[in-house]
């Protein structure tokens, strides 16, 4: 007679996510000059706020298209006072992630060792 066998838990799902490795971004200096290095950390920013907006309103443009809702009523909506501050906080947040970098000031070459403590 064969043995029982114990329930198989699943294989835990992969992540993406990696161990925090210490870094200095916002006094690092990277390409060799500080303020192209806070240029090219906001293109980075911008681009993947971007995408993932696009990716997003792809999505609920389909749903709602699926659900009857025509694209011409979306345009007209009109926001609530509270949704219009809610919407400026999300701005100013999108704001300073994406923007933020200019303001860096870079002064660690890349190559120096992390300050600890």
């Amino acid at each position: 007679m064969a043995e029982a066998k114990p329930d198989k838990k699943p294989a835990p799902r992969p992540t993406y996510a990696a161990e925090a490795i210490p870094s200095d971004v916002n006094t690092g200096v990277f390409l060799g000059n500080p303020a192209l290095d806070n240029v090219v950390s906001c293109v980075i920013a911008m681009s993947s706020e971007m995408w993932s907006m696009r990716r997003r309103m792809k999505v609920m443009e389909a749903v709602l298209a699926q659900n009857g809702v025509a694209p011409e009523k979306i345009e007209a909506y009109v926001p609530s006072d509270a949704e219009k501050a809610a919407w400026e906080r999300d701005r100013d947040r999108f704001i300073s992630m994406t923007l933020g970098p200019l303001g860096n000031q870079g002064y660690r070459g890349f190559s120096e060792d992390f300050p600890k403590g």
